[in-house]
């Protein structure tokens, strides 16, 4: 359906367990190369069992049916939810988060908290491709917005970074006063009035990589994503934080990701990693030209923004609105 992968599952979980109710999912992840269930897939869903006191049926790894059944009654506390391997953490937490949210508010605002481990940073290297929201993205780009359209308070503590092979480790706590959350709207793109960053990289890294992607030199011309951002907004100072951390699991890794930040509170986030064959200076572009050419999509997010939001929009009382950019993406069409 749509997308083919974990997001119909992880949505419709997440649906189910905020809503308290009872749903069956087949043909789990029917659009990959490896159908069923995968690891970080079922310890999201383990986790969100756990906290909406839901009855789990099919759930094991490469499992093709799954069954999620609500029962109505608070939960346990969920403290830690591990994928045991890569899996992205932030996509455990996609499926979390709304009904640690829904926990909070039904339970007088009281902080909810949970540990995810796996990776924070991670990509497909053969083809290259960032399939999953990095954990800069989600503190720079979709926390500031959520707190923003719904007054949530909303926290990200970074203990250990994790790439390939996993090892990373992130402290999520939220709270809010009420749920069902409020309805809200972002229909104004406005100016973009500043420019932030952070990158990245573990001990095997080049210590000149970082500031590489920032500015540098290509073949012929200077190249990074704080030349490119400064030829398209050159009245802006850039804020960039660069951060180093340890081997993980044997695994090292570099990225970036860049945040636009309009006079009406929208973000507008574009990202990349570093990978052999391509120069620091241009993954740093990549980043930089992702974040101006969702700007200059005409909406207020950019399209990997858009639907991570539907489902916070849909469980919200009243009617929330949300101006979108151009073509929007599987993954918004799936939500």
């Amino acid at each position: 359906t749509l997308e083919g992968g974990g997001q119909l599952l992880r949505n419709s979980a997440a649906y189910a367990a905020a809503l308290q109710r009872g749903i069956s999912i087949c043909n789990v992840r029917g659009g990959r190369g490896t159908p069923g269930l995968r690891p970080a897939h079922l310890a999201a869903l383990e986790a969100l069992a756990r906290l909406s006191s839901a009855t789990l049926s099919g759930a094991a790894v490469g499992s093709g049916q799954v069954t999620f059944e609500a029962k109505g009654a608070a939960g346990a506390a969920v403290q830690v939810v591990d994928a045991g391997t890569g899996g992205s953490t932030m996509l455990m937490l996609q499926a979390l988060l709304p009904m640690m949210l829904a926990r909070s508010g039904l339970e007088g605002g009281c902080p909810v908290e949970v540990i995810f481990k796996g990776g924070t940073n991670v990509c497909s290297p053969r083809p290259f491709e960032i399939n999953a929201p990095q954990v800069d993205y989600v503190e720079l780009v979709l926390f500031p917005v959520l707190r923003k359209l719904f007054g949530v308070t909303l926290e990200l503590q970074v203990k250990q970074r994790g790439f390939l092979h996993g090892g990373g480790e992130v402290l999520v706590r939220c709270s809010t006063p009420r749920w069902p959350l409020e309805a809200s709207e972002m229909v104004e793109p406005g100016e973009i009035l500043e420019v932030a960053g952070t990158l990245y990289r573990s001990a095997a890294v080049p210590q000149n990589v970082l500031p590489r992607m920032l500015e540098g030199q290509l073949k012929k011309r200077p190249g990074g994503a704080a030349v490119l951002l400064k030829e398209k907004l050159p009245e802006i100072v850039p804020h960039f934080e660069c951060q180093e951390c340890p081997t993980a699991n044997g695994a090292d890794a570099c990225g970036l990701v860049v945040v636009l930040r309009s006079s009406t509170g929208c973000h507008f986030g574009g990202d990349s990693m570093g990978r052999k064959g391509t120069m620091a200076e241009a993954v740093g572009e990549e980043a930089a030209r992702k974040a101006w050419a969702a700007y200059g999509r005409g909406g207020c997010c950019d399209e990997h923004l858009e639907d991570q939001l539907v489902i916070f929009m849909a469980l919200a009382k009243g009617t929330s609105r949300l101006r979108l950019g151009t073509k929007q993406s599987l993954h918004f069409q799936t939500a």
